[in-house]
């Protein structure tokens, strides 16, 4: 039997330095049939001056849209193929040869697995002057419903899914993620969906991609807001949809917060008033925000 086709989803915007990289080590994947969708949302040529090289290569699809929004610009790529599969990678991020060939054959874990996350490496820098965000777990776990959604964290620098399920959920919701109102959290919300939908998450070491994206500490802050404000606005719209099952989540996030570390490596444990800050300024802006309830989607310019 052929393996089936995968489609490589890149969302960039400015990233110019590092995208080259980025999809020169997705194309050397030992994976017999797939392809590499680039969607490229900055404000410059530079983006398609640096793959300029490999634009030829028959596998890379170069997409240029002037839309914003790493949601956004990931529903675009996945909705011009038709690959059974989907992978998905940051614009930063280099992977290993194997990583698709590992991505598909985690899937054949239970046939109702619909998201697979993998581990985000950082890539060697200098610790005194930042960080890089990364995800790493040393054990395999299977999420079988939202009661367990609090044991998959991770992020979607390194994360595949079923097109069909994509297409069950209505693709990202595209008011959250980086480059959107509500700045992140498009993943935590999509795996949410897929738990909530019957469908089953399974996050494993043997996926793994190098995390280059650093940031100094004073970058970081920043980061942190936002990652926290769209993790509120997320809970939010959840809750507006009457999907209390969140609440439990959302108890387990709660006890992280007055007693761990995030599970999102951000180099150092983040003080607890700017990730509290972030959360209900998010949890509140979401509060005021329309949401399609029958969808689970917050209304947009998009979806209106």
């Amino acid at each position: 039997m052929d393996p089936p086709p995968v489609t490589v989803v890149v969302s960039t915007r400015n990233r110019s330095e590092y995208i080259l990289k980025t999809v020169q080590s997705i194309l050397l994947n030992d994976y017999p049939s797939f392809e590499v969708i680039v969607v490229d949302q900055s404000d410059n040529d530079l983006t398609e001056t640096a793959l300029k090289p490999i634009l030829h290569r028959p596998h890379l699809r170069y997409l240029k849209t002037p839309t914003r929004g790493l949601s956004v610009g990931r529903n675009l790529a996945i909705s011009t193929t038709q690959s059974q599969f989907i992978a998905i990678t940051d614009d930063d991020c280099e992977t290993p040869t194997n990583w698709l060939r590992e991505l598909v054959s985690s899937f054949a874990v239970d046939r109702r697995t619909g998201i697979i996350i993998g581990n985000t490496l950082p890539a060697s820098h200098d610790r005194t002057a930042g960080f890089i965000p990364a995800y790493v777990r040393s054990e395999p776990f299977l999420a079988r419903g939202i009661h367990e959604k609090h044991r998959v964290e991770g992020i979607s620098a390194c994360m595949g899914l079923r097109r069909s399920l994509w297409q069950v959920l209505g693709g990202f919701d595209e008011m959250l993620g980086a480059g959107s109102p509500f700045k992140s959290a498009e993943e935590i919300d999509f795996t949410i969906r897929a738990l909530l939908a019957g469908y089953f998450v399974y996050e494993t070491p043997d996926v793994v991609v190098v995390h280059y994206g650093f940031r100094t500490w004073e970058q970081g802050q920043v980061l942190i807001h936002g990652y926290l404000y769209g993790i509120g606005a997320m809970f939010m719209k959840h809750l507006k949809c009457g999907h209390w099952g969140v609440i439990q989540v959302l108890l387990h996030l709660l006890w992280r917060w007055a007693f761990k570390h995030p599970v999102v490596d951000f180099g150092h444990r983040p003080p607890r008033w700017l990730r509290l800050t972030g959360f209900v300024q998010g949890f509140l802006a979401g509060a005021l925000h329309p949401v399609d309830k029958t969808t689970g989607l917050y209304l947009g310019p998009n979806r209106s």
